[in-house]
């Protein structure tokens, strides 16, 4: 999959100023030692190479902007950037999924889970249907199949099956294993 990645880390020679800001040399320099690494992680979580790019470049202006300022002190460049940039990949998935948000929805992502867990609950909410994203978050809120259906006035057994057929779909198409 590395291999196969068609844009390349561009190089500079000192700080630039990029659309989403002055991005210094060094933050610029390791963004392009973990490039390779978040392009595919781009093609993993938003299925686009460039949009991954455009994400580290914001990343990299905002990570310059808050050194500048006095707000972070880093000890580890690449490491910090590596979550941040999981950070903005998350973002991107919550406001692609922001048109369909149900209240409940938020505070199930925001619990004690690391970020990889975050993301992954995106992927998975962003790949339902509203329908469906209500009944599973039902389901992690405690209710059982029986008292879903008693408010939607269906069958349980077609709802509990329905969620099932869901459940294995997601699980290919997102390669999770268990």
């Amino acid at each position: 999959m590395a291999d196969s990645l068609q844009i390349s880390w561009p190089s500079l020679d000192a700080p630039y100023v990029d659309e989403f800001g002055c991005i210094d040399k060094d933050i610029h320099e390791a963004a392009g030692e973990i490039w390779r690494w978040a392009a595919a992680y781009a093609i993993a979580i938003l299925g686009d190479e460039a949009s991954g790019q455009l994400a580290l470049k914001k990343v990299c202006a905002r990570i310059t902007h808050k050194r500048a300022a006095g707000h972070i002190r880093i000890v580890k460049l690449n490491a910090y950037i590596q979550t941040a940039f999981k950070h903005e990949l998350l973002a991107q998935l919550r406001s692609k999924r922001s048109v369909n948000v149900d209240l409940i929805t938020e505070p199930l992502t925001d619990s004690g889970l690391d970020i990889d867990q975050k993301i992954l609950i995106e992927q998975i909410l962003s790949r339902m249907d509203s329908e469906d994203r209500r009944v599973a978050e039902l389901l992690i809120l405690g209710y059982s199949f029986e008292e879903i259906s008693r408010k939607d006035g269906r069958r349980s057994n077609v709802i509990r099956s329905r969620h099932s057929k869901l459940l294995k779909r997601l699980k290919e198409e997102l390669n999770v294993s268990k």
